[in-house]
């Protein structure tokens, strides 16, 4: 059984929706231009075989529906005749019979040589799923709707080229060039008169693409208005937010030093999370994923430090669930000397200082994946040094009352806790002394 999100059914995926966009594109310069396309029977019918296998596939391949995999071969058989298996059909086996029979030419045959060309209907499906998780909607819809417009283009010209035929004697590229030349013009309304219609059945299709391209016009001025305005929504959103804060910071005379703090802590907050909470992101997902996405984020930092080293990952999960995101700006103080320490830090990004409590000697400089004040989840303590962020950090926070809480739950973690924190005090009385 397949599962329609294995790497390997995407990548024949994205193969089958490339030979279905060189079938649209090679099967109507094939009916207008036999001759010069002479070996699209051959990749007519390679197409086909890879669209018959696709057809089999699909038939082993499981799909989601509602958080399940669906993997029952019936449910699946069924769901794909009712689907898409119509469409599927007639656009690989006409062109099986068509080599097999050796009438690859036009007349009657020209309708089932177009039937290929239903796959094309099934791209924008294969793409978004492959792709949804990649690239932004509004960049997709985007690149969607331009492919369509040069795909409708692509095929108008073609059909010109057939109704107005080739008075001028011009090779096959120039005369395709010329006609997809009008095709756009006459598309987009411009029309410059250039080329016109001669007699009443090319007069009758020239109206009706200028009503075609009218309707069309409006629609993709409409859409890409639309999509423009949301390809970067969130962006959008903290300028906005950005105006409305200055404008506060002007209205209550905020002086200019920390104006520009202020400024560059939201830049920073954009440029590492592009307008996204994760707080407000986590609180949004059952406790499920909420875990598992914790777990990914923040696992390895809790792993490196000693006092969990021997944690059953039970306890892991429950300490990371308990880790608050904190965010400080260069120059901030995150503990001062001699303030009762009640949370320990673990760095996800940034550096920090250990300073003395005069702050003229520099103790250490800790970065990304190291972490301090792990003696104030033991012990209730002044602090014994300052630290200090020397660069924009993202640090975890855990503080003593939910780290006590999470304890209570695994009496010998706990226990070994109580043995540690009398042995850390014993060595700081001493210390003292």
């Amino acid at each position: 059984m397949i599962h329609s999100d294995d790497a390997a059914k995407q990548v024949w995926d994205l193969l089958v929706a490339a030979l279905a966009v060189l079938n649209g594109i090679l099967i109507p310069l094939y009916v207008v231009y036999p001759a010069a396309t002479g070996f699209l029977p051959v990749f007519s019918l390679i197409a086909a075989c890879f669209f018959a296998l696709d057809i089999a596939l699909e038939f082993i391949t499981a799909y989601p529906l509602g958080g399940v995999v669906v993997s029952d071969r019936k449910a699946i058989a069924r769901r794909y005749l009712r689907g898409n298996f119509a469409t599927d059909a007639a656009a690989a086996f006409p062109g099986l019979f068509l080599y097999s029979a050796g009438v690859f030419s036009g007349g009657y045959f020209v309708p089932l040589l177009l039937l290929p060309l239903l796959k094309l209907f099934k791209l924008g499906t294969t793409l978004r799923r492959i792709g949804e998780a990649r690239v932004n909607p509004a960049i997709f819809r985007l690149g969607m709707l331009v492919f369509w417009i040069l795909m409708a283009a692509h095929i108008i010209a073609c059909v010109w080229i057939l109704v107005s035929g080739n008075p001028e004697g011009l090779a096959p590229i120039d005369r395709y060039i010329k006609s997809f030349y009008w095709t756009m013009t006459t598309l987009t309304t411009i029309g410059y008169g250039d080329i016109t219609p001669k007699g009443s059945g090319q007069t009758l299709f020239v109206i009706v693409i200028e009503m075609f391209g009218a309707a069309m016009y409006g629609l993709v001025i409409g859409n890409i208005a639309g999509l423009i305005a949301n390809i970067d929504v969130a962006k959008s959103q903290y300028r906005e937010k950005l105006d409305r804060i200055n404008a506060f910071l002007k209205y209550r005379n905020i002086p200019d030093a920390l104006r520009r703090k202020i400024n560059d802590y939201y830049s920073y907050l954009w440029a590492t999370r592009k307008g996204y909470n994760e707080i407000e992101f986590l609180h949004d997902l059952p406790v499920a994923l909420k875990e598992s996405v914790a777990l990914h984020l923040n696992k390895e930092i809790i792993e490196r430090v000693p006092l969990f080293e021997k944690a059953e990952p039970s306890l892991i999960r429950d300490i990371i669930l308990q880790l608050e995101p904190a965010v400080f700006t260069p120059g901030d103080y995150i503990v001062r000397a001699g303030e009762l320490g009640r949370d320990m830090f673990f760095i996800s990004k940034g550096s920090v200082d250990v300073i003395s409590a005069d702050e003229k000697v520099t103790y250490a400089t800790l970065t990304t994946g190291q972490f301090f004040g792990e003696i104030s989840l033991l012990l209730s303590l002044p602090r014994n040094a300052t630290i200090k962020a020397s660069s924009f950090c993202d640090l975890y926070r855990l503080d003593k009352e939910h780290f006590d809480i999470v304890i209570e739950r695994y009496p010998d973690f706990k226990e070994s806790i109580r043995v540690l924190a009398a042995k850390r005090r014993e060595e700081t009385e001493s210390r003292r002394k």
